[in-house]
C-alpha cells in the first residue's frame, strides 16, 4: 500500500460510515486514527490522540462555549422568553403580523442572550407557538416563523456557532462577534418585512390585537431591561477589550444566574435542568471537535490538506465562483448532515485555500453560518423542524415545511445579500478593530 492510497481510502472510510449514519464526531475519530496508524504506527496514532486530547481539555479558549450555552440555558430558565415576548406583543401586537411579528422581534432580543438556536426554537415553541394559535394566526406561519427565527442565535452574538467557527479556523471570535450584529439584524428585519407583507395580502394570516395601553407597554420594559442590559455589557466588554470570550461567557452566566434569583425563578430541579442541558449540549460539539482536529491533522501530515489547498489556488476560476461553490456544497451538505457537522467537516479543508485567494476569513465565518442556519430549516434534516415537532406535537411536518418555506426564501436572499456585499459583515469590526 503506498502512501498516497491511504488518504483516498480513509476518506472514503469517512463517507461510507456518514452514509451508514455514524455519527460525525466518532467516524472523524476513528478514520483519523486510523489514517495516523497506518501511516504512522500505532505508537504514533495513540501519541497524537492523547495529546490532541489534552490539548482540547486544556484549551482556554474553548471554555467559552460551556459558558455561553449556560448563560442562555440560565437566561430561559429565568423565563426571559417569556418576558421579551410580552414586550414585543405590547409594542407591536397590533401592527399588520400581530404576534408573528412579536415573536420574531422577541427572538432577535432573545438571541443576544442565548447562543442556541435549538434551545431558542423549543422555549418560543412552548411559549409563543400556543399563544398565536389562541389568537387564530395561521399554523403554517406560526410554525414557519417559530422554527426559523430561533437561526438568529446562530447569528447575532454571543453564537456558539461564531464561537466554534474562531476556534476552527484561528480567528479572532470579538471579530466575528461583531461581524455577526449586522447580518443578524439585517435577517430579522428581512423577516419582519415579510411578515408585514404577506399579512398586508392576506390579513386573515394574523389578525392585530388590540393596541395595549401605554401602561401596559410601560410595564413591560421593566422585565426585560435587566436581560437586554447583560447582553450589552458581554458583547460591549468584548468590544471594548475588557473581557476575553470566555471572561464574557462566565460575566454573562453569572448574570443570568443573578437575574433568575432575584425574580425568584430558581430552585434545585431548575439547576439541574440547567446543567444538564449545557453539559449534554457542550459534549455534543467537544466530540465532534476532538473527532475534527484527529482528522484534520491526518490530513495535514500525510500531505492531503496542502495538495487539496494548491489544487484548488491553481484552478483557473475566479475566487468568488470558488466560495459560490463551496457554500452550495454546504448547503447541499446541510440536507443530509447536521449543521454543525457541515462546519467542522468542511471549514479546515476549504478556509485555507479561500484566505490565500484573498477572501477576509471572518466573511467567510459569517456566511458559513448563513448557510448553516438555512440548514437548520431545510428539509430532509431540517433540525428546528424536528425540535418545535418535539414540543408541539398536534403540528405535523407539512404544515411546518409549508411555514417555513417563505422564511427559506428570505434567508437565501440575505445569504446573496452578504456574499454580493461584504462590507455587510467587515464594515463594523474594521471600524472597530483598526
Amino acid at each position: 500500500m503506498t502512501d498516497p492510497i491511504i488518504p483516498i481510502l480513509i476518506i472514503a472510510g469517512v463517507a461510507a460510515l456518514l452514509a451508514l449514519r455514524v455519527p460525525v464526531g466518532f467516524t472523524l475519530l476513528l478514520m483519523g486514527a486510523i489514517g495516523f496508524a497506518a501511516s504512522r504506527g500505532l505508537d504514533s496514532a495513540l501519541n497524537t490522540l492523547g495529546g490532541r486530547l489534552f490539548d482540547i481539555g486544556s484549551g482556554y479558549s474553548l471554555s467559552a462555549v460551556p459558558l455561553f450555552l449556560l448563560m442562555g440555558h440560565m437566561a430561559i430558565a429565568s423565563r426571559v422568553t417569556e418576558d421579551m415576548f410580552g414586550a414585543a406583543r405590547a409594542w407591536v401586537g397590533h401592527l399588520r403580523g400581530s404576534l408573528v411579528l412579536a415573536t420574531t422581534f422577541a427572538a432577535t432580543g432573545f438571541a443576544a442572550c442565548s447562543g442556541s438556536t435549538t434551545s431558542t426554537t423549543a422555549v418560543f415553541g412552548r411559549v409563543a407557538l400556543p399563544e398565536m394559535l389562541k389568537n387564530n394566526i395561521d399554523r403554517r406561519l406560526a410554525a414557519g416563523c417559530i422554527a426559523t427565527v430561533g437561526t438568529l442565535a446562530g447569528m447575532i452574538p454571543p453564537s456558539v456557532v461564531l464561537i466554534v467557527f474562531g476556534i476552527i479556523a484561528r480567528e479572532s471570535i470579538p471579530r466575528l462577534f461583531i461581524a455577526g450584529i449586522i447580518p443578524g439584524l439585517l435577517t430579522a428585519f428581512c423577516f419582519s418585512v415579510m411578515i408585514y407583507v404577506r399579512v398586508l395580502r392576506d390579513p386573515k394570516l394574523a389578525p392585530p390585537l388590540p393596541p395595549a395601553p401605554r401602561s401596559e407597554k410601560l410595564r413591560s420594559l421593566k422585565d426585560v431591561w435587566a436581560a437586554l442590559l447583560l447582553a450589552v455589557v458581554v458583547i460591549g466588554g468584548i468590544y471594548a477589550g475588557i473581557f476575553t470570550p470566555t471572561e464574557a461567557g462566565a460575566m454573562g452566566a453569572g448574570g443570568a444566574f443573578l437575574i433568575a434569583l432575584f425574580r425568584g425563578r430558581l430552585s434545585f430541579q431548575v439547576l439541574r435542568t440547567v446543567f444538564t442541558e449545557t453539559a449534554k449540549t457542550t459534549s455534543v460539539i467537544f466530540i465532534i471537535l476532538v473527532g475534527a482536529l484527529i482528522f484534520t491533522s491526518y490530513l495535514a501530515v500525510s500531505g492531503t490538506s496542502s495538495a487539496i489547498t494548491e489544487g484548488i489556488v491553481g484552478m483557473d476560476v475566479h475566487p468568488r465562483v470558488l466560495l459560490l461553490l463551496y457554500l452550495l456544497l454546504m448547503l447541499v451538505l446541510g440536507l443530509f448532515i447536521d449543521p454543525i457537522s457541515v462546519m467542522f467537516l468542511t471549514v479546515p479543508i476549504f478556509l485555507p485555500p479561500l484566505a490565500r485567494l484573498g477572501m477576509d476569513p471572518i466573511w467567510i465565518g459569517v456566511l458559513v453560518t448563513k448557510s448553516l442556519e438555512i440548514g437548520l430549516i431545510t428539509p430532509p434534516v431540517g433540525l428546528n423542524a424536528f425540535v418545535l415537532k418535539s414540543v408541539s406535537p398536534g403540528f405535523n411536518f407539512k404544515e411546518i415545511y409549508h411555514g417555513i418555506w417563505w422564511f427559506l426564501q428570505v434567508e437565501l436572499i440575505v445569504l446573496g445579500i452578504i456574499f454580493a456585499f461584504p462590507e455587510l459583515a467587515l464594515w463594523l469590526p474594521n471600524l472597530m478593530y483598526r
